[in-house]
């Protein structure tokens, strides 16, 4: 008589449970028709679907599966923003405020056109050595005589030099640039760091040199 007695209190504990746990998917077919039915076809379920109970309440949604360019944009943009925070965490660590990355730009261009007007010296230099050397090569020319090979060979090579120290120039130009370009990029997004550290929106000195 106990076990019948148990028995059926268990059974009258497990049909609640089972008649909850009844549930329905609600999906799209192949024409965009819903549909809600007790399972949901393979085909269907990378569309995404809902999960209701008998009563239609919706208890969980599955989204859609990504596509693979959907995937390979989420997992660029997550890389987009962590490479941003590594940034963020780099920048702070080098600039209290934009005007710090105005100071580092400064300093860091001026050694930029010190390297530029020393080539430039060192042209300025060559060139004079080699007007004098064409000026050798005219006597020697206007005297009825033959160039000297070795003063020809010498305005080669100072030719070949000043080549080379223009193409180093038009370099250092070229680093020049770039550097102004980030230096500019690292201030603009250290104005958004100012502002969300300090809660202040950042006012531009007036005495800032550009």
């Amino acid at each position: 008589m106990l076990k019948h007695l148990i028995a059926t209190a268990l059974m009258l504990t497990v049909l609640p449970l089972a008649a909850e746990a009844q549930q329905f998917f609600r999906y799209k077919d192949e024409n965009g028709q819903i549909v809600i039915n007790s399972s949901i076809p393979p085909e269907f379920v990378k569309n995404g679907y809902e999960i209701l109970n008998e009563k239609g309440v919706v208890l969980r949604e599955v989204a859609p599966q990504l596509s693979e360019e959907e995937i390979r944009r989420r997992r660029q943009e997550q890389e987009r923003i962590a490479n941003q925070e590594a940034r963020d965490a780099e920048l702070t660590k080098l600039y209290r405020s934009p005007i710090d990355v105005d100071r580092a730009m400064k300093t860091w261009l001026s050694r930029l056109d010190m390297e530029i007007r020393l080539k430039e010296n060192r042209i300025a230099i060559l060139r004079t050595e080699y007007n004098q050397l064409q000026s050798k090569a005219a006597d020697q020319e206007r005297a009825g005589k033959a160039v000297d090979e070795g003063l020809l060979a010498d305005m080669a090579q100072i030719e070949e030099e000043i080549e080379r120290y223009q193409s180093e120039i038009a370099e250092v130009e070229a680093r020049q640039e770039e550097a102004r370009d980030r230096f500019q990029r690292d201030r603009a997004r250290m104005v958004i760091l100012y502002e969300r550290r300090t809660g202040k929106d950042w006012v531009e000195p007036e005495n800032r040199d550009d």
